[in-house]
């Protein structure tokens, strides 16, 4: 995908080849939601804005790609680690808004979470303008043979004081800390512009993102916190109720029968994602079975223990599809199993017909298993005690 032409070709060619300049080259993310947090605080109507501001938002938009979803940022990117501080010492719930993490993070004083904010802006505010400094840069090089790329950030520090009416914005220091003043020409240029910008913008964290996490699926949806409708379960569980008037169905962690007596003592009926949908972002039926409510809380967004469970999922399933084959009612949700490895639709009650079935859901589910686990999906096995 060309992303100047697909994104960027409403604009200007002046203001579009300084956007895409901007974020033409980097290795680590910060540069990439450093300009997020200042497209943000425009977009809320700020020029002057402190460097803390911007980290804070930094850090609020990293918060459900790191906790929720489990993206890795990159291998030496501090961003995570920031989240995680945040989350594990300071207790900032996972669940916080954008907006709440933010006024945390603004009024903390917490010194290690303030050391770790000054080290995400170390040369990114020089190195995200350097592109309205590249003359001057050249300029420096053909005159002086010792200017090395080590000088560089000093050097656009040095040309922003006092050549900003093209940049971005002016760097500027008060007795509070550091500041930027975004260029008010940019500033309504961003204004004016917000959606293609914003477009570009998501297209270029996706590609970040995707190529650091290349086996995990939906990237695209997992820049922002989850939506409540992402989770509609009303199919899967009609799905359930009806093949349980026709079988017994029985909780896949406790063995107990999913009954009225049973839910007064573990909680209603509830439908569970296998592979917790934090990971799959889908609510495809080959991945959801009926559990009690407090015993999929406790599971709550772990991997169930392989060993354990898999087996014993595989069979539920079957049964619950060779009954759901011979429902008029269901033969839409049926369409989901298409998506599993295999001629599954074709299968029909028999021996064979199960393992057959068994075979393509264990080739369906083991890959997406591991993938989860290798990036930070812990496993749970329900405990007597539990």
């Amino acid at each position: 995908m060309d992303n100047i032409g697909n994104y960027l070709s409403e604009l200007n060619t002046r203001e579009s080849g300084y956007l895409e300049a901007m974020l033409n080259n980097f290795s680590a993310s910060y540069k990439l939601y450093w300009f997020r947090g200042i497209f943000k605080e425009v977009l809320n109507g700020t020029r002057e804005m402190s460097y803390k501001r911007v980290v804070a938002r930094m850090i609020a938009a990293t918060w459900f790609p790191v906790l929720y979803y489990h993206l890795s940022l990159g291998f030496s990117d501090k961003l995570a680690e920031a989240v995680s501080y945040l989350h594990e010492k300071l207790g900032v719930s996972q669940d916080e808004t954008e907006d709440n993490i933010i006024r945390f993070i603004c009024s903390s004083r917490d010194k290690k979470l303030l050391f770790m904010m000054n080290g995400l802006t170390d040369m990114v505010p020089t190195r995200l303008i350097r592109p309205f400094y590249e003359q001057n840069i050249n300029t420096k090089r053909a005159e002086d043979s010792s200017f090395k790329d080590g000088k560089i950030d000093a050097f656009i520090r040095e040309c922003n004081e006092t050549q900003y009416d093209d940049a971005l914005y002016r760097i500027r220091t008060s007795g509070n800390g550091m500041w930027l003043s975004v260029n008010e020409y940019w500033y309504r240029f961003i204004r004016d512009n917000a959606s293609v910008i914003e477009g570009w913008l998501n297209y270029k964290l996706v590609t970040y993102l995707q190529k650091r996490n290349p086996n995990v699926p939906a990237i695209a949806f997992k820049i922002y916190p989850p939506q409540k409708e992402d989770r509609n379960l009303e199919a899967a569980a009609r799905y359930w109720k009806t093949v349980q008037k026709e079988t017994p169905l029985y909780d896949l962690y406790n063995g107990c029968e999913l009954t009225d007596e049973n839910f007064q003592e573990y909680g209603c009926f509830s439908i569970d994602h296998f592979i917790p949908w934090s990971f799959v972002f889908h609510n495809e039926i080959w991945d959801l079975y009926p559990s009690f409510k407090n015993v999929n809380s406790g599971k709550n967004d772990r991997l169930p223990d392989m060993g354990r469970y898999l087996k014993k999922y595989c069979d539920a399933q079957y049964k619950g599809f060779i009954i759901a084959k011979k429902q008029n009612s269901l033969q839409r949700i049926l369409e989901d199993f298409r998506t599993v490895k295999g001629d599954i639709m074709e299968i029909e009650e028999s021996d064979r017909g199960h393992d057959a079935f068994v075979k393509a859901m264990k080739n369906t589910i083991e890959p997406l298993y591991q993938i989860a686990y290798n990036q930070g999906y812990s496993t749970w096995y329900m405990k007597p005690e539990e």
